[in-house]
């Protein structure tokens, strides 16, 4: 079974001269080894990035709950 160990994440900067980390793919632990998992490749992206511990659930931002469909007339 894959563990995930580490988020890939590469700085960013945007407008106000902040750095954001945009998260491009995971790092797994599996009984052979470790795997990498590239999921995105930034636009202008000078190949490097940062590793950092996955975020326990309780401090990831909460998913927006889903719209039931609504099944009447729209007037």
């Amino acid at each position: 079974m894959a563990k995930k160990r580490y988020d890939i994440c590469v700085g960013i900067k945007g407008k106000d001269d902040k750095t954001y980390w945009k998260n491009i793919g995971v790092i797994l632990q599996t009984d052979k080894g470790f795997s990498l998992k590239i999921e995105s490749v930034p636009v202008g992206w000078d190949g490097w990035a940062s590793l950092f511990e996955p975020k326990a659930k309780e401090e990831q931002p909460a998913a927006r709950p889903q719209q039931q469909a609504d099944d009447s007339p729209p007037f």
